[in-house]
């Protein structure tokens, strides 16, 4: 039989005459008064329960990862804890061999704390002076200005080891660290607009972990480009008098492509401006079809050779597939295009 909860309110023809329970409203059967009793206990013993797992949970945070402000704490520099930095606070472990390795060091912001009892046990010897509580945590210092163009510098220098650079750090993180090795990479380098970037890199710490680190830096390299002379709209055709050629500091690092843009027989691919630093990624190869021309259109089977005209209806280079419908009764076919308005059925 199941118990009501406490708090159900009774119809009126409820009644406790002659009867070792109450009426139900809904089933209408009877239900031991000691229901109610029980329910409420085990209510109250839930709540109790939940209470002491908190302060449990807050005790242990606060014991094993928080330091509370009266402790004594040692600072290490490195993933071990050694007897020598103990020594510093403490001064019962001058007793041991300065190297002696007393376990793990805390990670990253995490700290490590001693209680007497742990203490002596570390120590071995009977009647020595120890702290009540004793705390570890790893050295942790903000990376000067001067840190990270170092490590900007470096990476460069590795990067564009041929080509004049220039990198100048705009921001970095403020934020203290533990000592370790700033680590940026070509990876790193995120796309940006401009010559600022966004570099994100690692600090490599003694133990061969890392912790993610960012820069934002100005940084351009001097190169030998293109430079249009005159405003050229998309799909313009090109020649050699539109552009000239200057060597100047270009945003972003080195690239890797030695060879200037050709420029004859190509079309922008987009508007240019005039002074725009022209890159092979604007410029693509003149259409060998354009849209609306006559095309030869030829198909083999075997030795067999037919050729058939057709109409184009887009743009096509050397190589692209293009869209054709027939000339003769305006089927639909697709080809593959091998010179100035011919194409090959595949």
């Amino acid at each position: 039989m199941r118990c009501i909860n406490k708090s159900t309110t009774l119809p009126a023809r409820a009644s406790l005459d002659n009867s070792p329970g109450i009426t139900e409203p809904r089933a209408g059967r009877p239900v031991p008064l000691d229901c109610v009793a029980g329910a409420s206990r085990k209510v109250e013993n839930y709540s109790r329960t939940r209470a002491a797992g908190r302060a449990a949970a807050l005790f242990l945070f606060h014991s094993w990862v928080i330091a509370p402000a009266a402790d004594v704490c040692v600072l290490v520099d490195g993933p071990r804890i050694r007897a020598a930095e103990l020594a510093t606070v403490a001064p019962a472990f001058s007793a041991l061999p300065p190297e002696k390795d007393l376990g793990p060091a805390p990670a990253g912001t995490m700290v490590r704390v001693f209680h007497k009892p742990q203490l002596a046990a570390l120590l071995s010897l009977e009647g020595s002076e120890l702290p009540e509580r004793l705390c570890v945590q790893r050295k942790r210092d903000v990376i000067p200005p001067e840190v990270w163009q170092t490590a900007v510098n470096n990476a460069m220098t590795g990067i564009c080891a041929s080509v004049p650079w220039k990198a100048k750090v705009l921001e970095s993180p403020r934020h203290r660290f533990p000592s370790g090795e700033i680590s940026f990479t070509r990876a790193g380098l995120a796309a940006s607009r401009g010559s600022v970037h966004l570099w994100r890199g690692a600090l490599l710490l003694p133990d061969k972990s890392s912790v993610p680190v960012w820069v934002s830096a100005e940084i351009q390299t001097r190169r030998r480009v293109m430079i249009v002379q005159r405003p050229v709209p998309a799909g313009g055709q090109l020649t050699s008098e539109d552009f000239r050629e200057d060597e100047i500091w270009v945003s972003g690092v080195c690239t890797g492509e030695g060879e200037s843009p050709r420029i004859d027989g190509m079309v922008a691919r987009h508007a240019l401006a005039s002074g725009a630093v022209v890159a092979n990624s604007d410029l693509r190869r003149a259409p060998a079809i354009h849209r609306g021309q006559s095309v030869e259109l030829e198909a083999a089977s075997g030795p067999a050779r037919l050729r058939v005209s057709a109409v184009a209806e887009h743009d096509a280079e050397v190589g692209e597939k293009v869209q054709l419908k027939s000339s003769w009764n305006g089927t639909k076919l697709v080809g593959r295009v091998t010179g100035i308005q011919k194409a090959k059925v595949e």
